[in-house]
């Protein structure tokens, strides 16, 4: 006999002993069935009439009342030698802490949605066909042996017992009762994962989730976890994984906090070391149930009671729900004591540190998981590019020199990258340019509100600038493509605490290529480049400027892009005396730019017109100061020739060395000109010839306010 089979036969046998107690209720004196909530018989005995006759009526032809409890006592003993096996329900009881007579009545509850046999005799037991669900009364007299048990055994579906605690029973309104009703009349309902495991289905573990969780939960199998020794992590948040989540298991504490950005391995590495104890994870995306905080308690409940009936570690993902503060401080109370009262293994994700979680929490263990090591991501990429689609020679290292991300937006990319090309029919390998675009749309970042990408057609072959203005720009590629290297895979990270950034301060008049070249450099370290919008960032209000300042920098380090400042005098510009409150609130400013800037770890270009403007304290926090100068007679002639484009239609000697000599400008007026002789040729139907440039020099010499 399965076990159902026995629990549902000791329930038949508990409704036979009810008919026997109180069949009074059920029939009228005349033998007919009653159709109404109280029979004239009961009527009769509760004013002090005579006795009604001994239940049952001769009609039911059931067993004596002695035969009757000689049974009920068979079956349930049978159902307590279940008990005290291996199976569902005595997995129930360790899970919950339920008594015999607790389990009695869940299992009460449970039969009419499991036997219709049993569904229609409790509809003749209770004699009242208004009614559509067993009561908290009901099924405590169906179990209770008296009536002094009977109501004790109400207790059971009190707010802080295990059966509602935990939500293996939920409570409805039930009848006319008012709202709420009392707890005597109020209907009881098993949920559909309990009912599942009572039904003993074998793959339990790994049956889909509750209709009521599918939308905020997910499930990992211990089978389908990866082997924790295989996991890009640091030796000391390994160590501290294996450690937290063994004794969380075996010992139902530590509460762990996992720390650290979305895709660094959290959810991975406790399910690898949670399989490694034959447990799963089910993990509960709390932030998509704060937007419903009147169901909040209910499916953190039953996700509970979920993780102890399938054995798995209880993972609270909690990443967004700490980005707004008024919602986590309203409803973490409520996340707190239930997580609490959870009687199995739990974890919660965050990005950063929250003083609140070690409050709302007893036993707190944090552990951190930090961005992989470059060298160790490299090994990332070697190992994501492995295998499928063929990839171009070395293609790991220039990636991961370029972005440092977590090591699921890694395999993340390079699934997209792919998948990307087998659709577009691309029989080429996969390029760093493929992948890099994968990347960056996995990038979550607000950048595009207050700054713009910013990119160049143009390249070096485009460029005339001095020997020496040259060598230091090839510097600064240089120090941002083996900055890693050197921080990293050489130690000097730890001998540098700060002031890790690559800023470059680009000096100069009009025109004489510092915004062309910060795009350049971008596009030769394949790099995105941003251009903040002063107008976005600046604010007459107190202390919004630094709030805009912020988000740039925030934002800039999420998204892995170059920062641009073109006009930085405007944001860098000199302190002054505080003589009025003006002035100490642009000092303000200014000083919380200079630590900023000192602590972001990303690259930063400033271009100015007017070095002087610049702040002495920014100067000295500045890696590279690079001054581009207006270019001599020859580096003009040069420029006019390189700003005409090879299939541009010209006639005759064009008097590049002339134009250079007579014309003092810099590179931007040249193009100007340049421009304004094309456009004249196309106007007069002829090729662009020296004249013409002669004279869309003196037209642009001419706006510049120079006497020609």
């Amino acid at each position: 006999m399965g076990e159902s089979a026995v629990w549902l036969d000791h329930i038949f046998d508990c409704i036979k002993r009810y008919i026997h107690r109180f069949g009074h209720r059920m029939v009228q004196s005349t033998g007919t069935l009653s159709a109404v909530f109280i029979s004239v018989d009961e009527a009769r005995m509760l004013l002090g009439g005579a006795a009604p006759p001994r239940p049952p009526p001769p009609a039911l032809q059931l067993p004596p009342y002695a035969e009757t409890v000689e049974a009920l006592e068979r079956s349930r003993a049978r159902l307590d030698a279940l008990t005290e096996g291996g199976g569902p329900l005595a997995e129930l009881k360790v899970c919950f802490g339920l008594d015999d007579a607790t389990l009695r009545l869940l299992l009460a509850a449970a039969a009419p949605l499991m036997s219709t046999e049993l569904s229609r005799l409790y509809g003749f037991a209770w004699a009242d066909f208004g009614v559509k669900l067993p009561t908290v009364g009901f099924l405590s007299e169906l179990i209770g042996a008296d009536q002094e048990e009977s109501t004790r055994l109400q207790a059971a579906f009190l707010p802080d017992a295990p059966l509602v605690r935990y939500r293996l029973v939920e409570l409805r309104d039930s009848g006319p009762w008012g709202d709420p009703p009392p707890l005597l009349y109020r209907g009881v309902v098993v949920p559909e994962g309990v009912l599942g495991h009572l039904s003993g289905e074998e793959s339990r573990r790994g049956a889909s989730l509750p209709t009521a969780l599918q939308s905020f939960g997910s499930l990992l199998a211990p089978e389908a976890a990866q082997p924790l020794g295989e996991l890009s992590l640091a030796p000391r948040t390994r160590a501290e994984v294996e450690a937290g989540v063994a004794r969380a298991i075996h010992a139902g504490r530590p509460r762990l906090l996992l720390v650290g950005p979305d895709g660094v391995g959290r959810q991975t590495a406790l399910a690898a070391a949670a399989a490694a104890h034959d447990r799963g994870v089910l993990a509960l995306d709390l932030d998509r149930l704060a937007r419903q905080p009147e169901r909040l308690a209910e499916r953190l409940a039953e996700a509970g009671r979920e993780a102890l009936l399938r054995r798995c570690v209880l993972l609270i993902l909690a990443d967004e729900f700490f980005a707004e503060r008024t919602t986590w401080e309203r409803l973490l109370p409520v996340v707190g004591g239930l997580l609490e009262r959870h009687r199995g293994p739990v974890a919660i994700t965050v990005l950063q540190p929250v003083a609140a979680v070690y409050r709302a929490l007893s036993d707190v263990f944090d552990v951190v998981f930090p961005l992989p090591e470059p060298i160790e991501q490299k090994r990332v990429w070697q190992r994501a590019l492995a295998g499928g689609q063929p990839v171009e020679a070395q293609l790991a290292g220039p990636l991961a020199s370029r972005f440092n991300v977590t090591p699921g937006t890694i395999h993340g990319a390079v699934l997209d990258a792919r998948a990307r090309n087998a659709l577009t029919g691309a029989r080429r390998p996969l390029t760093a340019d493929d992948v890099a675009r994968a990347v960056r749309q996995r990038l979550d970042h607000a950048l595009s509100e207050v700054a713009e990408p910013f990119t160049t057609s143009l390249t070096w072959d485009d460029v005339v600038l001095p020997d020496e203005v040259r060598d230091v720009l090839d510097e600064i590629i240089g120090q941002a493509r083996y900055r890693e290297q050197v921080y990293d895979g050489w130690g000097f990270r730890r001998k540098m605490a700060y002031g890790r950034g690559l800023s470059c301060l680009f000096i100069g008049p009009p025109g004489t290529g510092k915004t062309m070249v910060t795009a350049l450099i971008a596009k030769t370290l394949g790099r995105e480049l941003y251009r903040v919008d002063l107008s976005r960032v600046i604010s007459k209000w107190i202390g919004e400027t630094e709030k805009n300042l912020a988000r740039v920098f925030d934002e800039a380090e999420k998204a892995q892009v170059i920062l641009l400042f073109d006009e930085a005098d405007a944001l860098f510009g000199s302190r002054t005396e505080v003589k009025g409150s003006n002035d100490r609130f642009a000092n303000m400013e200014i000083n919380y730019l200079l630590q900023r800037m000192e602590s972001f770890d990303g690259m930063s270009l400033l271009t100015t017109n007017f070095a002087k403007s610049i702040d002495d304290a920014f100067k000295r926090r500045l890696k590279f100061r690079v001054d581009f100068p207006m270019p001599d007679a020859e580096q003009r002639a040069r420029l006019w020739a390189a700003m005409l484009p090879e299939q541009a239609e010209t006639a005759g000697e064009l008097g590049f060395p002339y134009l250079g000599k007579r014309f003092k400008m810099a590179g931007g007026n040249i193009k100007n000109a340049v421009l304004r002789a094309a456009f004249y040729a196309a106007e007069e139907g002829r090729p662009i010839d020296a004249a013409l440039l002669e004279r869309a020099a003196i037209a642009e010499a001419r706006e510049m306010g120079r006497l020609i």
